[in-house]
């Protein structure tokens, strides 16, 4: 494995941590609510995302690099409607398998999940942008540390 291919792994890490981040601060911001069940919000994204989420990403950044119609801006629109997926799978990780139409999206609990695949579409698309670009990777590593510092303080 190249050093290359982690760095995508690393950024997609980074960007799942932010869409937890994103979820719990969107909670409390909306709602005035605070999250205790961390890993309970682990258990329902973190399957949807590091399955479909990166499958779909993948094929994403395949298509438009065969298309000749690779940019930053197409592959982040591309990868926030692709992040409509994961988040209606979401119901079926929490046990209700009669419940996955594409309204839970727009129901107060999937907006939260929206916002969240949001931003893991976002900071995905940024990681990924750099490491085909090779860019300095040295703004997304500070950017993942405080993000990583971010979620264990979210988690104590």
């Amino acid at each position: 494995m190249k050093r290359s291919d982690l760095f995508y792994i690393w950024a997609a890490v980074t960007g799942y941590l932010t869409g937890i981040i994103v979820y719990i601060a969107s909670l409390w911001a909306l709602y005035g609510e605070t999250f205790n069940e961390i890993n309970k919000l682990i258990t329902w994204t973190a399957p949807a995302f590091f399955t479909v989420g990166l499958l779909l990403y993948s094929i994403a950044v395949a298509v438009l690099r065969s298309l000749n119609r690779y940019s930053f801006w197409l592959q982040t629109l591309l990868f926030v409607i692709l992040g409509f997926i994961p988040v209606m799978l979401v119901p079926i990780m929490m046990g209700f398998l009669a419940f996955t139409t594409i309204w839970f999206v727009f129901s107060p609990e999937g907006m939260l999940f929206m916002l969240a695949y949001t931003s893991i579409a976002l900071v995905c698309s940024y990681g990924f942008w750099v490491a085909h670009k090779r860019l300095s990777k040295k703004p997304f590593t500070i950017f993942s540390i405080v993000i990583l510092a971010l979620f264990i303080y979210a988690t104590i």
